[in-house]
């Protein structure tokens, strides 16, 4: 079982610093990872779902187009952890035997997102959520410098704040179904919950829906619940940075999608959430306009990029129509991919020039040709420029506003994606090109090339949409929407 992989993966950590060793018991881990994992997806896609019926391990396509955004990140973010810590090492930036407590931390919190993603209770992805706030927490400080260290705390304070909101919604939903489903666990089985919707109190579930959205809202980085984001992803390793961007942003939004596919069951139906989620993806698009556009420091642009894209999702899972539902499900697998990609280039270009700060990095398609080309696809790809897979996703989402008699929030939506797109495209220019700054450190492997598969992974899948793909995400439309 892959969670088992996982824990054991971190014991395992523990070992030994020894730089062989980490690499060694890396590497095996991410080969049981991906064939367990990948096991799992295969079986539920073929099924339908997969897992015991009344256990705590249950899969759902939902559920395997997150593990899938997981297990591929996981493999990706780590393999370049070997090489980014070891230069970290070599520079006295951190002491060698606190590389073994960082990929444990990693593995935990690997594990507690596979936690999340596994079971249909909606009470125990409440307790995995918490979990990776823990988790996390200690490897957003991990360099323990002044910067570092207020980050962590501003992020376990604010997402505790957050995820406490969520605790409320999740035992006022349980005060409500407990007495249809013999006061257990099976009261939070989001398998069972939609045996009784219609029975459900309504004052309760209208109040644990609001709760419940703010809470993991805050998880996901939903403006105004979004304060901690920017400082984590800057402050914390870059593959770390991937991986809470890319990964742990998605696994909350999960959370809130279980919550939405209930209350449209119920009488409240999907206008009552899908309005709450539309609302603030619209506003979480809006205000991040004006940061994307101030941005001096290169992690806090990926940062704030991330909120953007997480309002994007929020108002196609909102929005809750077919077309709208499909291109939100694909675009939370691209922008993964996409944003894991840019963090990874970006800590790598960090790592050499010494800084953070745009106007301190020019001439990067001079002096690092490579990573200047996987810069340039990355800036595509993230903006939703065509031929990427990311504006077909969004021009899903988007159409769906129009034709559902949305065409001002529409004309919104796209003018603030316009406008972000020139944020980055002035931001990347100037890094791309100018007269180089300050003392980089020389050359770069043709190897670098090898960090751009998924990006170019995201330019097929705007080319072509392979027939699996289409069928699995047709899958997690009908689970998101209850077969509507």
């Amino acid at each position: 079982m892959f969670i088992g992989v996982g824990i054991i993966a971190a014991v395992g950590m523990l070992m030994s610093s020894k730089g062989i060793y980490l690499k060694l018991w890396n590497c095996t881990a991410l080969v049981l990872l991906a064939v367990t994992g990948g096991w799992t997806i295969r079986q539920t896609l073929s099924q339908g779902t997969y897992g015991d019926r009344s256990g705590l391990l249950y899969w759902d396509a939902l559920s395997a187009l997150l593990l899938s955004v997981i297990i591929i990140i996981a493999v990706y973010v780590i393999l370049f952890s070997l090489g980014y810590m070891e230069k970290e090492v070599l520079e006295k930036k951190l002491l060698r035997k606190s590389l073994k407590w960082y990929y444990f931390w990693i593995w935990i919190f690997i594990a507690t997102m596979l936690i999340v993603v596994s079971t249909p209770n909606l009470g125990i992805i409440w307790v995995g959520i918490e979990m990776t706030t823990i988790a996390t927490t200690l490897i957003v400080g991990f360099y323990r410098n002044k910067q570092a260290v207020e980050a962590a705390w501003k992020y376990v304070v604010l997402c505790t704040v957050g995820i406490s909101f969520a605790l409320l919604g999740t035992m006022l939903l349980f005060a409500a179904a407990a007495p249809l489903l013999n006061l257990s666990l099976s009261a939070l089985d989001w398998r069972l919950l939609p045996q009784v919707a219609n029975q459900l109190d309504q004052n309760f579930l209208r109040l644990g829906v609001i709760f419940a959205v703010v809470g993991y809202g805050a998880k996901v980085g939903l403006v105004p619940m979004h304060a901690w984001l920017p400082d984590a992803h800057s402050q914390a390793p870059s593959p770390v940075s991937a991986l809470l961007s890319a990964v742990l942003l998605n696994c909350a939004l999960y959370a809130i999608l279980r919550w939405y596919t209930l209350a449209r069951l119920t009488s409240l139906g999907s206008d009552f959430m899908g309005t709450i989620l539309m609302s603030f993806g619209l506003l979480s698009l809006a205000v991040m306009v004006g940061f994307i556009l101030l941005q001096k420091d290169i992690k806090r642009l990926l940062a704030y990029s991330s909120v953007e894209h997480m309002g994007i999702l929020a108002l196609g899972f909102g929005l809750g129509t077919r077309e709208a539902v499909w291109g939100a499900s694909l675009h939370l697998f691209l922008h993964g991919l996409t944003k894991a990609n840019l963090f990874v280039i970006i800590g790598n270009l960090v790592q050499k020039t010494g800084t953070r700060q745009i106007p301190r990095i020019r001439g990067i398609l001079k002096v690092y040709p490579y990573t200047g080309i996987i810069m340039v696809l990355g800036l595509l790809a993230i903006t939703g420029t065509p031929p990427f897979g990311t504006f077909r996703s969004e021009l899903s989402i988007l159409s769906g506003l129009y034709k559902t008699g949305h065409p001002i929030l529409g004309f919104l939506a796209i003018l603030c994606l316009t406008i972000v797109f020139a944020g980055f495209l002035f931001h990347f220019l100037q890094m791309l090109f100018g007269k180089p700054r300050g003392h980089y450190h020389p050359g770069e492997s043709i190897s670098t090339l090898a960090l751009a598969i998924p990006l170019l992974v995201v330019l097929f899948l705007g080319l072509f949409i392979p027939h699996s793909l289409n069928e699995t995400l047709n899958q997690v439309v009908k689970v998101i929407l209850g077969g509507v």
